[in-house]
């Protein structure tokens, strides 16, 4: 490998014998680069970073060869390294180890920025240059298919993506094309919609999908466009982009634009125009660009030094001096994708005020599992994301059966995810039916099989009335069928997996109608402010000052001591730390500041969260130096992030005034995200038009709307015993606020109990017990609370079923029909 002088590197690479020289020192001063900046458990792994001990990153390489068995000898751990790189990558079975010591991921692609630093994206257009530039050999026998596949299916990647897909099976396996894509099975089209002038696709009344760029520089092989005709038509001009505004400011019903392709930034003219014109047209309130450049080629947001990212920051700036927003989308499906470019694009932009939002599509053997998602949604988060979707399952796209999960495997991901992740991290768990989007067991579930084994039927939030405005023939299809409640249930192409999952049709019954009585409301507002403190800790701490709410999760006092600290050091799964007191944050933000600043010396927490109900009721608490304050403990970094964000309250949209429009774009352009959510309160709250009116308050503000507490809440104690919230209450709210909202409305419907939070449905079981409702939490077991508490022991009044999951009562929920009691 080395040459005579032990200079230079020579690395042949692929079948084809292409040769590449990189210099012995720029090899050992990227590894000890990385292990200066990089050697943490959030990018390298606890076990690797156990080896390379602590120390600057000279000296963890040192102890990196040493331990690898090539002490002092950094030609004989590279030659190993190197010889390991050049083998064809299906057979080192996705793992590059040295010395027995598995090289992480990240690491492994900044050697190959040295060895291949080439940024350009390339289209594919046979076998063999498929096989020299990903190290992957095709099977002899698969070739005639590989390249009938590579005819009938573009095939492009970035160099970022090539660099991945040699080193991480899990990144080969989204972009890597294969035979079974010559599989009919499947769909070509997965939605019904509305086109209009050739660039606009309605599915919604309320936001439309902009298509601005027909290509991709790389194509995603799961993706719900693999048979679109537009992949190989010529990006749109000018005149298209203005002539589909022009039906924009005629459709006054859409609030909310996703700009997409396509990847948008793919074409600087045609984004910029449908910026520059979208901008102008008064009832947009978001626009929301969606690009997986992000994961897949960051480069194009540093090129040109940086001129994608300052046009970004001076549009976001220019946007919301119209009193509108601009947002972010993009996918990430496994942590082996992430890189320190997305991670300071991402904290970049949410620093500048543009919020970056993350949707996983859920694939069969890459991250079906929930460990691997869990670091992914972790990573993200600390840099200043928000967690939007998983979809379950893959779209079933003809040619994307391998990717394809049954139902119930997602379900079973996001009761991992439940019981090991932050709730802030957690997305909503959805499936895009072909006539909208449902979230499982609120705004939808699955009803019963279809003859056909291969699809299901699914209850969705829509009506027949939804389309008539916008897309009349939606209801009429053949996938489609109108139910005794007045919905669509939608045939959906998928395999359930548990037939548990089955809940049937509910029963009608007539809907809430909103009514607000103000006396029990004002005593709300009352009691909000007089403690903040609200939750007890699921097990014993050994202080007062911490209550232990959660596997990652826990509440301190502002005042907390070194006990406090030594608490959260002592458990690295604790990522995330709520200080909440008697008095509100913003009136104690010199010793909040303090603990925070101790926190930030605690490498495992990458988020603080400040519970201030002052936000709703005192805005005007948040002064300059407040806010600058704060503004100045936020970190939103690459390497060990400390995110700030302000958790707060509001119980009725009467309660959203001009100030806080103001104070939340004053702090989310200081990278500081606002966040809020509410109790339902029967007389006050309890009906589907009072919380999609608070949703949309939420929304229009730009405050992120977390949670809806359905029951077990502090407020909720005395009015709900008395008048229980219904499970018909809850699925006909979230049915409305799916309906009628954005998809950036949604919060999350929850369960306080005693041992903790869990989602209503998705990660519960509801039993009748004597006419009261008891909840299986399907997150926990025994275990999970003895890892925390070894002595920990089930609480008076709580068994666990034969799963060895915890059955405990939940008081104030009502259970008037029966259904989804078992």
């Amino acid at each position: 490998m080395y040459n005579e002088q032990d200079t230079a590197v020579t690395v042949a690479f692929s079948a084809a014998g292409d040769r590449r020289e990189v210099t012995l020192e720029a090899l050992q001063s990227e590894a000890v680069d990385f292990l200066e900046f990089f050697g943490e458990p959030a990018f390298a792994g606890k076990s690797f970073c156990e080896i390379i001990g602590a120390g600057n990153g000279e000296t963890r390489f040192k102890r990196l060869l040493k331990k690898a068995g090539h002490p002092n000898n950094a030609k004989g751990f590279f030659n190993e390294l190197l010889e390991q790189l050049t083998q064809p990558a299906d057979e080192r079975n996705g793992t590059v180890a040295v010395g027995g010591i598995p090289l992480p991921v990240m690491m492994l692609v900044s050697f190959l920025e040295k060895i291949l630093p080439d940024n350009r994206f390339i289209r594919i257009r046979d076998v063999a240059h498929l096989e020299r530039l990903t190290n992957i050999r095709i099977p002899d026998e698969e070739r005639d298919d590989m390249q009938t596949v590579i005819h009938r299916y573009p095939v492009r990647l970035s160099m970022h993506v090539i660099r991945q897909m040699r080193v991480s099976r899990n990144v080969a396996y989204q972009y890597m094309p294969f035979k079974e894509e010559l599989d009919p099975v499947g769909l070509t089209n997965t939605w019904i919609g509305q086109f209009h002038q050739g660039l606009l696709e309605q599915m919604y009344r309320n936001r439309i999908i902009f298509v601005l760029n027909m290509s991709c520089p790389v194509y995603c092989r799961f993706c719900f466009r693999k048979h679109k005709d537009c992949r190989n038509q010529a990006a749109p001009t000018m005149e298209d982009v203005r002539n589909a505004v022009t039906h924009i400011r005629n459709s006054p019903a859409v609030k909310e634009m996703v700009l997409t392709g396509g990847d948008p930034f793919m074409n600087r003219r045609t984004l910029a125009c449908a910026i520059d014109e979208l901008m102008t047209v008064p009832h947009i309130r978001t626009l929301r660009l969606a690009t997986r450049s992000i994961a897949f080629y960051p480069q194009i947001f540093y090129a040109g030094n940086g001129n994608w990212l300052k046009y970004l920051k001076q549009k976001n700036q220019e946007i919301q001096s119209r009193q509108k927003r601009m947002e972010v989308a993009t996918h990430f499906i496994h942590p082996d994708e992430i890189s320190p470019y997305s991670l300071d694009l991402i904290s970049d932009l949410a620093r500048n005020g543009v919020a970056v939002y993350v949707q996983t599509p859920f694939l069969k053997d890459c991250n079906d599992e929930g460990p691997e998602l869990t670091r992914l949604f972790r990573l993200l988060r600390g840099a200043g994301a928000e967690m939007h979707y998983i979809y379950i399952p893959c779209s079933p796209i003809q040619g994307n059966s391998v990717y394809w999960t049954p139902i119930s495997k997602g379900h079973r991901a996001g009761v991992y995810l439940r019981g090991h992740l932050s709730d802030r991290a957690i997305p909503r768990i959805c499936t895009a039916t072909p006539i909208g989007k449902m979230d499982w067991h609120t705004s939808g579930w699955a009803i019963a099989p279809d003859d056909d084994e291969n699809f299901i039927w699914i209850r969705s939030p829509y009506t027949p009335e939804y389309f008539k405005t916008f897309a009349p023939g939606s209801s009429e299809h053949d996938v489609v069928r109108v139910n005794g409640e007045g919905t669509l249930d939608v045939r959906y192409m998928a395999k359930i997996g548990d037939p548990g999952l089955f809940m049937g049709h509910r029963p009608a019954r007539p809907v809430n109608t909103a009514y607000t009585n103000g006396e029990i409301l004002a005593g709300l507002q009352h009691r909000s402010l007089e403690d903040q403190r609200e939750t007890d800790s699921i097990v014993p701490t050994g202080t007062d000052a911490v209550r232990r709410v959660h596997l990652t999760r826990v509440e301190i006092d502002p005042e907390a001591g070194d006990a406090a600290l030594d608490y959260i050091r002592s458990d690295d799964r604790i990522t995330d730390v709520v200080i909440a007191g008697r008095r509100d944050m913003v009136d104690c933000l010199r010793p909040a500041g303090e603990l925070i600043r101790a926190l930030g010396d605690i490498g495992h927490v990458n988020a603080v969260r400040l519970r201030s109900l002052k936000f709703n009721y005192a805005p005007d608490a948040y002064t300059l130096g407040a806010v600058d304050r704060l503004a100045g403990l936020n970190r939103l970094t690459v390497v060990n992030p400390l995110r700030l964000e302000i958790e707060t309250r509001f119980l009725h949209s009467g309660e959203f005034r001009p100030e806080h429009d103001i104070l939340t774009s004053v702090l989310r352009q200081r990278g500081i995200t606002v966040y809020a959510s509410t109790v339902l309160v029967p007389e006050v709250n309890n009906s589907p038009e009072a919380i999609q009116r608070l949703a949309f308050a939420c929304r229009n503000v730009g405050i992120e709307f977390h949670h809806v507490y359905v029951a077990g809440h502090p407020l909720q104690e005395k009015q709900n015993r008395e008048q229980p919230v219904d499970i018909l209450d809850v699925i006909d709210i979230g049915t409305r606020v799916r309906r009628d909202g954005s998809g950036r409305e949604i919060p999350m419907y929850i369960l306080r109990t005693s041992l903790g939070e869990a989602d209503f449905g998705l990660t519960t079981r509801f039993y009748a017990d004597n006419g009261a409702v008891l909840a299986k939490l399907l997150p926990y077991d025994l275990p999970y609370f003895q890892s925390m508490k070894p002595d920990f022991q089930w609480p008076d009044g709580i068994t666990a079923g034969d799963d060895g999951c915890p059955l405990v009562p939940v008081p104030g929920l009502g259970n008037e029909t029966g259904f989804m009691v078992r």
